[in-house]
């Protein structure tokens, strides 16, 4: 499968977030045609009721590892380049039976499906599709929206939304979204959190 570069998004994973290379991890996209063009295939397209689409995607062969990163030692790592991903629009709320569907051989007892981007966040930076991944409750840090929310949605500055993007269709998971990804504990401080997430992706030393 052959996909196209979002340089935009590439650009700021790699040289603002420091993201290394081998863990460049899709979590938002603006819509269905950036994730077939930057992300991966559309194998199902499932709708609900009110019309919104939750979407099996199958990703291409991940970047090779850099073996020295500590991180590929959690055992949720495997969650970042899972072959087969369920993407749903930020707006639907019956995104655990869409994903129960999409992945029926995937046990999710016990767990909480967490939008990769929270989905205010997205909201904000009009992205319309972001990726579910399950983990724990006690790690779970996703909120749930107000009745709401939705009217905001359509009052949204396109051209603030697309300030907030800096001109990427697609976002990639930063530190603090890969250890959430990797269900990990992100309940201390600011520092705390970026010193903890950094350690996991700096090489290890002789």
């Amino acid at each position: 499968m052959e996909l196209a570069k979002d340089e935009r998004a590439l650009e700021l994973a790699l040289r603002a977030w420091k993201i290394p290379a081998c863990l460049l991890v899709p979590i938002a996209a603006v819509n269905k045609v950036a994730i077939a063009t930057y992300i991966g295939g559309i194998e199902i397209e499932q709708r609900n009721r009110a019309g919104l689409n939750a979407l099996l995607v199958r990703i291409p062969s991940p970047p090779p590892r850099d073996e020295r990163l500590r991180i590929w030692d959690l055992p949720c790592a495997p969650e970042f380049f899972s072959p087969l991903q369920v993407w749903v629009d930020i707006e639907h709320n019956g995104y655990r039976a869409a994903y129960r569907k999409l992945l029926p051989d995937r046990d999710i007892v016990g767990l909480i499906l967490s939008h990769a981007m929270n989905r205010r966040t997205a909201l904000s930076k009009g992205y319309q599709f972001v990726r579910l991944t399950p983990v724990s409750r006690a790690n779970n840090t996703s909120s749930g929206f107000s009745e709401g929310w939705a009217v905001a949605r359509y009052h949204a500055d396109a051209r603030e939304q697309e300030g907030k993007r800096q001109g990427a269709c697609i976002q990639y998971a930063d530190l603090a979204d890969l250890m959430l990804m990797a269900d990990q504990r992100l309940g201390f401080g600011v520092m705390e959190l970026v010193n903890e997430g950094q350690r996991l992706v700096d090489p290890e030393r002789p």
